[in-house]
């Protein structure tokens, strides 16, 4: 008979639910972020509930094992109370009881989500579920099969459910239908016509197309780079797009692709002044928005001479600008700092003011779009947990906030890259499905080649990325890329699924351990990044280095297991740390030792050789592009460049020859001489980045994405 489960435990008060398992604080339904002692400080007070809980307690229960000072425990207190405000009746939620501790008053009621057996919890006992957290969980375990109708319709009634759009006469059309993905559309002024991105014609261009039409017409194809995120000028008559061409920058066209010109040598996401004199951009781009790890400033260009000032400082992250229809302010979103929040903010247009926040939560914002009157800040977000539009009514001038957020729900599981037509009764937007599958093929590699067809390990039930394959061969560890980024383990032919982590924090690129017992990632369930540590069976979960200052990602061990490569800050400070294992098993550390001369010198180290002499990796640009294969020598404390393209390579166990993805693609690389060819027949693009090889070279695990993207229209009557 198998022992009952202890039920997880739901507390609320006031407005107010505290999820501990679930490490979740809502108020009115909306998530609360908290830092996580501060989380800590308040599961401890509300589980006792009505009773002091003196001050060598909490700080024993907060920090163990380390020496803290008081103030600490104050800083977390006054963080409380100024997040809960006040209780019924006017009174503090958390009382100060002078020289003994705390207390936390007021009604507390206890209620489990769920009761997996009847010894576990009363059966009249309250049952308080979180709808945003449920709707959460429904959509990452629905499959995305690839039949795009069926996931729009679940997306759709997904929202539907949980909340009615305030634009009730909206009609749907679709607008493009092409295979594969167009992206970033534009509306004219007068809503006639569009432009957007496609690399239908095997890399990216700009297409023009004719509302209503079906015949888009390429105004890139002399150019053999890429040319994307196209924006129609005020008045029409211009482009402005971002290019590959020449290095790369901001471009502008005619609207029918005439006189080509460069504006500025740097600049992502181009979006006009309202006078059409200036162009704000971005300096770095967005290729997913929950996969950001980079610091970007947002720029203002001058069209007629050239200059360029900055609109945001050095040190945030900001990316998307967008212009209010009067010039006052620029809308735009970012990662915000070590919370690994995905929040919008705007600032004054003219510069020299403070950013003032719309949104500060745990959802993914992003793609703010002002309406054409400037009374609402259109943006996309998964708050309902499918991602879809949302709309705030804003004060343009002040950039102040006036209501809460509401959905503009579209029948889609997807939504994003909006634009609003100037009459505000059209609005464009893109809808996207996209499956991840994790796949094996077979690989000989004396010849260098895949053998036969890759066959699917996974099949669609959520979008599986990054694997790595156990020492012994028989069991894959990856981690999801949803709404939820979660560690699972599983045997290699696809069966015995265990999930290791199951939470709203991001938890990315399991590695295994030489020896098979433990499995590091990187998550951000500690505040900042940090490397963690877990047994396959989800137990032991550890964090390592815990006293770190900064983000730190990636970790990958060296053959004997005694080591650890990670980076930081994307490569900006490369180190190792040793380790020991404790008589527990656990783990302790030395401090991180930096192991790169060269100054300035980003290196992001993916795959440790087998003798442990040398780690390869890949160094980033500034943009977050890949700037090519590297090998760093030990022995002679050197960064050797291979390529200036690619990223995360993996050794052979030739020590000698490295497989390496490039644009979502496999290629392989003799490290001595430098010649490479591709390995892999795929789609181009389809190769997520992260892959894995089996000891004896025979075998590639790798995940495959398919991603579907169409513009569609949305009509108001």
């Amino acid at each position: 008979m198998p022992v009952p489960q202890p039920a997880r435990r739901i507390y609320r008060f006031g407005r107010f639910c505290l999820d501990p398992s679930a490490r979740l604080l809502l108020k009115d339904g909306q998530a609360i972020p908290l830092q996580p002692k501060v989380f800590d400080t308040l599961v401890l007070l509300v589980e006792n509930a009505g009773n002091p809980v003196d001050k060598d307690t909490l700080l024993r229960a907060l920090w163990p094992d380390t020496f803290v000072e008081e103030g600490n425990l104050a800083h977390n207190i006054s963080a409380l109370r100024k997040t809960l405000g006040e209780a019924p009746g006017g009174r503090p939620w958390i009382e100060t009881l002078r020289k003994r501790g705390y207390q936390f008053v007021g009604q507390v009621t206890l209620g489990w989500p769920e009761s997996p057996s009847a010894d576990a919890a009363p059966a009249a006992a309250p049952q308080v579920i979180p709808k945003a957290r449920t709707w959460r969980r429904m959509a990452g375990a629905c499959a995305l099969s690839g039949v795009v109708l069926l996931a729009a319709l679940a997306g759709y009634l997904l929202l539907r459910r949980g909340a009615k759009t305030p634009l009730r006469n909206a009609t749907f059309t679709q607008l493009t239908d092409q295979a594969g993905q167009e992206l970033f559309p534009s509306l004219s002024p007068d809503g006639n016509y569009f432009v957007y991105a496609s690399p239908a014609s095997g890399n990216w261009d700009i297409y023009l197309q004719r509302l209503g039409g079906k015949n888009p017409i390429n105004l890139t194809k002399d150019s053999a780079a890429d040319d994307t995120q196209p924006a129609l000028s005020p008045d029409g008559r211009q482009i402005a797009f971002r290019s590959e061409r020449d290095g790369g920058g901001l471009f502008v066209m005619g609207a029918t692709g005439e006189s080509v010109r460069r504006v500025a040598g740097f600049g992502y996401f181009p979006a006009w002044s309202p006078d059409g004199r200036q162009i704000a951009c971005s300096t770095q781009s967005v290729e997913r928005p929950d996969s950001r790890r980079f610091t970007s400033r947002v720029f203002v260009v001058s069209l007629s001479t050239g200059l360029s000032r900055f609109l945001t400082q050095e040190g945030g992250d900001a990316v998307q600008p967008q212009w209010s229809p009067h010039g006052h302010r620029i809308a735009y979103w970012g990662v915000a700092g070590a919370s690994s929040q995905r929040d919008i903010w705007t600032a004054p247009a003219a510069g020299g003011g403070n950013p003032v926040p719309v949104t500060n939560d745990v959802h993914l914002d992003w793609n703010p779009v002002w309406s054409p009157d400037g009374k609402y800040l259109y943006f996309s977000s998964d708050r309902a947990g499918a991602m879809n539009l949302w709309r705030v009514r804003m004060d343009e001038q002040s950039g102040k906030v006036l209501s809460r957020a509401e959905p503009v729900t579209t029948p889609s599981p997807y939504s994003g890259y909006i634009c609003i037509a100037r009459d505000a009764t059209r609005m464009a937007y893109v809808q996207q499905v996209t499956t991840a599958n994790l796949h094996k093929v077979a690989f000989d590699p004396a010849r260098e080649a895949t053998v036969g067809t890759p066959a699917p390990v996974t099949q669609g039930l959520r979008e599986a990325v990054r694997p790595d394959l156990s020492p012994d061969g028989q069991w894959l560890a990856f981690n999801t890329w949803s709404n939820q980024e979660d560690i699972f383990v599983m045997r290699a032919d696809g069966t015995s699924l265990n999930q290791l982590t199951n939470d709203l924090h991001k938890d990315r690129g399991a590695c295994w351990s030489p020896s098979g017992d433990y499995l590091s990632f990187h998550s951000n369930r500690g505040g900042r990044w940090a490397i963690w540590v877990v047994r396959p069976d989800g137990s032991g979960l550890q964090q390592l280095a815990p006293s770190l200052g900064w983000n730190i990602t990636g970790g990958v061990w060296s053959a004997e297991g005694g080591r650890i490569a990670t980076s930081s800050d994307y490569g900006a400070r490369p180190f190792f740390f040793e380790l020991a294992r404790r008589p527990d098993g656990s783990f302790s550390f030395g401090a991180p030792q930096p192991f790169l001369e060269q100054a300035g010198t980003p290196f992001v180290p993916t795959s440790w050789s087998a003798r442990g002499d040398k780690l390869a990796g890949f160094t980033p640009r500034a943009d977050g592009s890949a700037a090519g294969i590297a090998i760093y020598f030990f022995e002679t404390y050197k960064l050797e460049r291979l390529t200036d393209f690619g990223s995360y390579p993996r050794w052979l166990s030739d020590g000698r020859r490295l497989l390496f993805n490039h644009r979502g693609d496999l290629l392989v690389m003799d490290s001595e001489s430098r010649k490479w060819h591709r390995v892999l027949d795929v789609a181009p693009g389809e190769v997520e980045s992260n892959f894995a090889v089996s000891r004896d070279d025979r075998t590639l695990y790798f995940s495959r994405a398919v991603s579907e993207a169409d513009i569609w229209l949305m009509s108001l009557k």
